[in-house]
């Protein structure tokens, strides 16, 4: 895993980018998911949610909940071409009945009951149903099996790899040509064109966190889902309800968080009526993207990602009623994280414009000279930003830790049902991908 690093720092580089010592020990290697050879499927059954999906080569297994403590198991595997009783007794109760009646199996134990069949190639299995209250669930169940849409797994809830072979680790330092410019706009075309409107407290919000941590996850970071209290309001002139929201925070093996680090992050929300592919799919695309960079690459320091929740306004006029997700982080920290925190850097509105602002909530701060001098020295050219509080870099600043943003540049779809996939710049996403993973390269 990686080591914790001794600040090393001298000279002008040290002034410009707070250089420490890369780790002497690789990095573990993120663990791949096995590919999967068969069609999967994604049931609606009374309202059922996915949460955890487990992938082998033969077999995926996904635990659904549509209460807190209900829910069903849906096996999928390559149909085996024989009798289903068979073919599914290693994921059946030991003692279950088992009968097969047009195409359709039932097994039986208890109030447990479960149903399977066969689409295309697929062999699917909605197990655990707690059948003993509600006669009708098998004859539900299994009309949602009928009738499940082909899906992905970006769609079955948090993935894990069941059995996989880790790649090889790799040990070099992070550079910014390592910037998929492709993993960014994958990003920003599956929130903003496939999820789309994503408001704090909704359903799409809470859809979007789901995917956002497993990309996270498969890149072999450790994820925590942070809960935050979000009150009632307008946003952006839209009546929203309290509820809650969720900041989405990827730590590297091995973490230590009274240890020197930095922080990066983006808002995940948007404003009810807006797809939000600039505000701001462009931000968690290059932060996914540049975590992908550094998951197997040295950076001067640990590096914490996070995804924040309820960044947008719930008021038009009270400058308390913003940035509810990083103002949550931010309390949470004990007096030592405070005091590890290096710089903190807002990725917020970054995939339009010919040159990247950069953003200090004061006239110029630390963070900001650093991100001037990266980018002077990734070539790409910028804009410094004066005066800068409207976004997540502010909930950090305004507590005392070195902060700064990336992004703002007018546009107009803002805040708009014209805020679609086609406004972002992948030209403008790569600028400020490199500009970042120079700030985080080791100098």
């Amino acid at each position: 895993m990686r080591t914790a690093v001794a600040l090393l720092c001298a000279g002008s580089a040290a002034v410009a980018f707070g250089c420490t010592a890369p780790a002497d020990e690789p990095r573990d290697p993120p663990v791949q998911l096995p590919s999967v050879g068969f069609v999967l499927f994604d049931p609606e059954l009374d309202g059922a949610q996915p949460v955890t999906t487990t992938v082998d080569p033969d077999h995926v297994s996904t635990t659904y909940e549509w209460a807190e403590h209900q829910g069903f198991t849906l096996s999928q595997q390559p149909d085996p071409g024989s009798d289903l009783c068979e073919a599914l007794a290693a994921r059946r109760m030991a003692g279950d009945s088992c009968t097969v009646t047009d195409g359709v199996m039932v097994t039986r134990m208890e109030e447990m009951s479960g149903v399977a069949l066969v689409r295309g190639a697929t062999l699917l299995f909605a197990s655990g149903l707690v059948t003993e209250a509600d006669a009708g669930l098998l004859d539900r169940a299994t009309e949602a099996l009928r009738a499940a849409p082909e899906t992905t797994l970006d769609d079955l809830g948090d993935v894990r790899a069941g059995t996989a072979a880790p790649a090889e680790p790799v040990t070099a330092p992070v550079v910014p040509d390592d910037f998929e410019v492709a993993t960014a706009m994958k990003a920003v075309r599956h929130l903003a064109g496939t999820i789309g409107p994503r408001e704090a407290t909704s359903p799409a919000y809470a859809r979007a966190a789901r995917w956002v941590g497993r990309q996270f996850d498969r890149l072999g970071y450790t994820v925590q889902r942070q809960r935050i209290a979000v009150p009632a309001g307008s946003s952006w002139g839209v009546p929203v309800d309290a509820g809650r929201s969720l900041n989405v925070v990827a730590r590297p093996p091995g973490f230590e968080p009274e240890q020197p680090h930095l922080v990066v992050g983006a808002h995940l929300d948007t404003v009810p009526q807006a797809p939000g592919a600039e505000d701001n799919a462009s931000g968690i695309g290059v932060m996914l993207a540049v975590a992908e960079a550094t998951a197997l690459r040295h950076t001067r320091l640990p590096v914490v990602f996070v995804a924040f929740g309820a960044e947008e306004p719930r008021s038009g006029t009270d400058p308390e009623q913003h940035h509810f997700g990083s103002r949550a982080y931010v309390r949470t920290l004990s007096p030592g994280e405070r005091d590890a925190i290096r710089g903190m850097v807002s990725l917020d509105r970054v995939g339009v414009g010919a040159r990247v602002p950069v953003g200090s909530a004061d006239d110029t701060d630390p963070v900001q000279r650093q991100l001037l001098a990266a980018a002077r020295h990734a070539g790409v050219p910028t804009t410094p930003d004066p005066d800068q509080r409207s976004s997540d870099h502010w909930s950090f600043v305004r507590t005392g830790l070195p902060g700064a943003r990336l992004g703002s540049t007018p546009y107009v779809g803002y805040h708009s049902a014209q805020d679609v996939v086609s406004v972002v710049e992948p030209a403008q996403v790569e600028r400020v991908g490199r500009l970042l993973l120079a700030w985080l390269a080791p100098r």
